[in-house]
């Protein structure tokens, strides 16, 4: 049965390369795989052509052209099927999924995972548009140690909270990803985080220079540097992605702060960082 997954976070997170280097991780430990790039950039699967884009759903419908099953997809890395829906507007997003449903593209290719890299908004309307018109069984959110990551994050907790209401089968929250982590300060960060929010963190991806390296070189890490420490990273997430999706609902869900809630939060860590820049050191937060 094909598990339909979304990627989710604020622009700059790293979550479109993270999502180029699961789907290789994943095709690589023998799933059928496809990454759907729903950003208006249409930049989602490049890493999987050698830095070159595909052409975007969104193209073809401005050039009024036929869009068939050939014409939508394109094989990346190992086989990996490759779709970009380029549309700007949520309401074109939504559009092109029911394109996709109508050309029955799920179907036809069979997938274990399907990925989508979905970008975030102040008012989370791709995701919305997502969950709209795909039956998501887990969302993840990437985020750095960064106040506005953090906050993109919390936002989208409390669109899943809105969409779920009383749902039988609610949208399941597989956990909050930090990215591009570069000390146990932020790990901690992250990590308090997503425990005043009801969430777990999973998948720890540190920063490295091997990611720009391969991002220059237009490749995944997977690909260009599979024995990397990176490599190791990015294949222990995707092990945990196949995990969280096939485990059985537990009945918790994301609990998103309140406004007031999260600046409290907040100002409660900027008194902490005073008192760590001045030798005081608790809990393995450490600058």
């Amino acid at each position: 049965m094909t598990q339909h997954i979304a990627l989710y976070g604020k622009g700059g997170v790293g979550k479109t390369t993270l999502a180029a280097n699961i789907s290789a991780a994943l095709v690589e430990a023998g799933f059928r795989v496809m990454l759907v790039g729903c950003d208006p950039d249409g930049d989602t699967t490049s890493l999987l052509h050698d830095g070159l884009p595909i052409p975007a759903l969104q193209d073809r419908v401005r050039n009024q052209e036929t869009i068939t099953v050939e014409t939508a997809v394109y094989a990346g890395y190992k086989g990996i099927t490759c779709v970009e829906l380029g549309l700007r507007s949520p309401g074109n997003l939504q559009r092109g999924l029911q394109e996709l449903k109508r050309l029955q593209l799920f179907e036809q290719h069979k997938p274990d995972y399907i990925l989508y890299d979905i970008p975030g908004d102040s008012s989370c309307t791709a995701l919305h548009a997502v969950l709209a018109e795909v039956d998501i069984v887990r969302l993840f959110v990437v985020t750095t140690a960064d106040f506005k990551a953090l906050q993109s994050a919390n936002e989208a907790f409390t669109l899943l909270e809105l969409h779920n209401g009383d749902r039988t089968q609610p949208v399941l929250m597989g956990g909050l990803i930090p990215n591009g982590i570069t000390s146990s300060f932020e790990e901690s960060f992250v990590s308090d985080f997503a425990y005043h929010a009801n969430a777990r963190t999973i998948g720890k991806v540190p920063r490295s220079l091997v990611v720009r390296q391969c991002e220059l070189s237009g490749k995944t890490v997977i690909e260009s540097r599979p024995l990397s420490n990176q490599s190791y990273y990015y294949r222990r997430l995707a092990n945990q992605i196949v995990d969280a999706s096939g485990a059985i609902y537990s009945g918790n869900l994301p609990q998103p702060m309140s406004a007031e809630r999260l600046r409290n939060w907040s100002r409660e860590w900027a008194d902490r960082i005073h008192a760590l820049e001045n030798g005081l050191v608790t809990d393995g937060a450490a600058i």
